[in-house]
């Protein structure tokens, strides 16, 4: 019972504290959002009871979030003429993105798709929300507002007019709609689509239960996060699933197995690779160490961070030979450098472009911890570079290598265990040199293009088979 009263009594401060951050709203803002939920509570998956504004009260008094008003731009948004089908061009799909300019692998996946889908003159117009762009297939909605999530500093997700997006889709002759994320804009894309009587897939890019869980510390974030996943999945007519392990989850978690594909992901060879390697680099980072172990990527909790620089520290006592490297930066920078306070590592800070390339290639062993990620594109990254990959046997990225062939999948990853994969590995200099070619063969045949043509090929939907109008609006 006292557990039970401590849980409610937080739950009241969160949202009293959501209140307060959120104090700006506006009648407006509060209109703009109910247009939103009301319609899709009459959305229903079978077997599935769920609620949106039931959802809505659930996150706003189990996580910690703000509004913050825009200045809304006076008149409707409007495309000046809608474009002419493209000659070459099989189908016309509208993706809608939430937080596109964020650094993550989500993000540039979907510019990595947008980019291969030009290359093969097909049509892939890109929806987003934030400073107004209209840049060929590139369609930005200006923001009524911004919600902030506390659990994961730095991502803020634009809340769009919705009667903006609607009358939008309403004039594009789209033969599908695909929803990567779902936030604001993807919840939008599920409308329009409905609404249009159109097909509508979606991408599970991002484990949001378990990071509900790992971010918040709350075990029921994580049911109400499959919850919510199942209804949102559940009303698309395909799910691409980044690797087989994700989607053997999602059946598990009961989302239809009929309508789930796994579409991979790819890595550019011409920006990743070992010829980037650089011994001015190496010598300034670790010097006097002569390997190097490198992390890239956000530096948040949700990462299993906290383990690598455990290990890193039971590692180096008999190791004189290895520094650590950790690329990125986030929420949890200060608390990793007073762990890792006089050990080899370094923090670099975000990297991009040939200077991320040169770390890679510069490096020896790419550490990769975390258990929440759906495949992590940089172990691809490190690969294509010509290093030794280590990772976990939990989430997707054990999928994005060859557990013996190009690293280690370490079961049960804990300090201890991940200490001694690094310690094994960095110390057979036949087994790393083995590795090592074979994890650039492995990444040289994750092309761009072949995963592009999976994600392009999940609009084909059998003609015969309309779409799932019985949730039309």
């Amino acid at each position: 019972m006292r557990v039970e009263t401590a849980g409610y009594r937080n739950r009241f401060q969160t949202a009293l504290r959501n209140l307060q951050a959120s104090r700006g709203m506006r009648p407006v803002d509060v209109i703009n959002g109910f247009r939103m939920v009301q319609p899709l509570r009459s959305l229903h998956v079978p077997g599935e009871s769920f609620d949106m504004a039931h959802l809505a009260m659930e996150l706003f008094t189990r996580l910690q979030l703000s509004y913050t008003p825009c200045v809304v731009p006076p008149g409707r948004f409007s495309v000046s003429a809608v474009p002419a089908r493209s000659r070459t061009a099989r189908r016309r799909v509208g993706l809608f993105v939430d937080a596109p300019d964020h650094l993550s692998g989500v993000a540039m996946t979907l510019r990595e798709w947008q980019e291969q889908a030009e290359l093969a003159g097909e049509e892939l117009f890109v929806h987003s929300c934030g400073q107004v762009v209209r840049d060929g297939h590139a369609v930005t909605f200006p923001p009524m507002g911004v919600l902030s999530l506390g659990m994961y500093e730095g991502l803020a997700l634009p809340i769009p007019r919705i009667d903006d997006v609607m009358a939008y889709v309403q004039r594009m002759p789209f033969d599908a709609i695909h929803v990567s994320t779902p936030g604001p804009m993807g919840l939008l894309g599920l409308l329009a689509a409905r609404q249009r009587g159109i097909p509508v897939c979606g991408t599970y890019h991002t484990d949001f239960p378990r990071y509900a869980g790992e971010l918040t510390g709350d075990p029921g974030a994580v049911e109400l996060g499959w919850r919510f996943m199942r209804w949102f999945y559940g009303q698309l007519d395909r799910v691409a699933a980044p690797t087989e392990s994700v989607k053997r989850e999602l059946i598990e978690h009961s989302l239809d197995a009929r309508r789930l594909r796994v579409v991979g992901r790819g890595v550019d060879t011409t920006r990743f690779h070992p010829g980037f390697r650089d011994t001015a680099w190496r010598a300034a980072h670790g010097p006097g160490r002569s390997l190097k172990l490198l992390y890239v990527g956000r530096l948040s909790r949700e990462k299993n961070l906290h383990v690598l620089a455990e290990a890193f520290r039971r590692l180096v006592p008999t190791r004189p030979d290895v520094a650590l490297v950790l690329v990125g930066d986030g929420p949890c920078r200060a608390e990793l450098e007073r762990m890792l306070h006089g050990a080899p590592a370094t923090f670099t800070g975000v990297l991009s472009g040939e200077a991320l390339a040169r770390a890679y290639a510069s490096s020896d062993l790419f550490v990769f911890p975390s258990k929440t990620d759906t495949f992590g594109r940089v172990v691809l990254e490190a690969q294509a570079s010509g290093l030794p990959v280590i990772v976990s046997d939990a989430g997707g990225p054990k999928d994005a290598m060859q557990d013996g062939r190009t690293g280690v999948v370490v079961r049960d990853l804990d300090a201890d265990s991940l200490a001694r994969a690094m310690d094994e590995v960095t110390n057979d200099p036949a087994r790393m040199a083995l590795y090592r070619r074979q994890a650039i063969a492995f990444a040289s045949r994750q092309s761009l293009a072949a995963s592009f043509s999976a994600f392009w090929n999940l609009h084909r939907l059998d003609e015969t088979r309309s779409p799932r109008k019985e949730h039309a609006l």
